[in-house]
């Protein structure tokens, strides 16, 4: 076994702390909780809150091994534009990989805090609705949901996905999303999704509150196969690599050309963060918890 991936796993793999800690994040997050919402409303057990531990160290496994291994990618070419955007195939899906590199070492900080808040992308992703909690397993372990607006109005685009932010060391860190088939309650009942990486991710399936929208099937309902911000921090910038996988739903006859073409754009938006910290704006931590809406 890898020597890392055992360092990760004998790190992570304390899920007696992980389930003391919940009542701490409760209250360091929740204090604005409106009062007829409730995180973690379907009780976590020691199993679940293992397993949710064991996906995000095989995620992240996973996300070292695509992130840093580039021989087999392809680069993705747009007119008029460098070759920023990498993709490969891989268990039948494609693996979208970007670097960027935005100015000012003392920016790690808050880039990480940005990407951490479920309503970061809301600082370069006009697409983006909101993001909200559902189960609290850890301060830095999480079931996230996001929403996005699609083609139809009053339709939305939404996932759920475990997030973990994982410290690699004093000047790294990763921030790692992994889907798996939770029970929503969708609407429109749809087959069952299989994670094409992350194969611990398979058999996880807990309930997780929803929206009446999801509950009618009126909305649209995607995966991340798995995703992951490395975060490094560098002498004079800090460095992002951001390597991620999405399952669309599409009918295996849509081009994938043009699944393609909708992760490309999704990537796109990820390097206005470049734009954001260009005057060094700093997010400050007590804005960060206050941005944390659970429901």
């Amino acid at each position: 076994m890898n020597k890392g991936y055992i360092k990760i796993a004998l790190a992570l793999l304390s899920v007696a702390i992980y389930m003391q800690n919940i009542v701490f994040a409760r209250n360091t997050i929740t204090n604005n909780k409106p009062s007829n919402e409730d995180v973690n409303e379907f009780p976590i057990s020691s199993e679940e809150a293992k397993q949710a531990v064991d996906i995000m160290t095989e995620a992240l496994y996973h996300a070292q091994k695509h992130a840093e291994h580039t021989d087999d990618y392809q680069p993705y070419y747009k007119e008029n534009e460098e070759p920023m955007l990498y993709f490969k195939r891989v268990n039948d899906t494609d693996i979208a990989k970007l670097e960027f590199a935005i100015p000012n070492p003392d920016n790690y900080d808050g880039i990480i805090n940005m990407l951490w808040n479920p309503n970061g992308q809301k600082n370069f992703d006009r697409s983006f609705i909101k993001g909200t909690l559902s189960r609290i397993y850890d301060p830095n372990l999480v079931i996230v949901q996001h929403r996005y607006t699609s083609l139809f109005k009053t339709w939305n685009i939404y996932y759920y996905a475990l997030a973990n932010k994982v410290e690699l060391s004093k000047d790294e860190t990763v921030i790692l999303l992994v889907s798996s088939d939770m029970n929503d309650h969708y609407g429109d009942h749809m087959k069952k999704y299989v994670n094409p990486i992350v194969e611990s991710a398979r058999s996880f399936t807990p309930d997780v509150k929803s929206q009446e929208d999801i509950r009618k099937g009126e909305a649209f309902k995607i995966f991340v196969n798995f995703a992951a911000f490395f975060v490094k921090k560098e002498a004079d910038s800090v460095k992002v690599t951001y390597v991620t996988s999405f399952e669309f739903n599409f009918s295996p006859r849509y081009p994938n050309h043009m699944v393609r073409e909708l992760v490309a754009e999704r990537f796109m938006k990820v390097v206005k963060l470049k734009d954001v910290f260009k005057t060094n704006k700093f997010v400050s931590m007590w804005n960060f918890l206050k941005s944390w809406r659970i429901f």
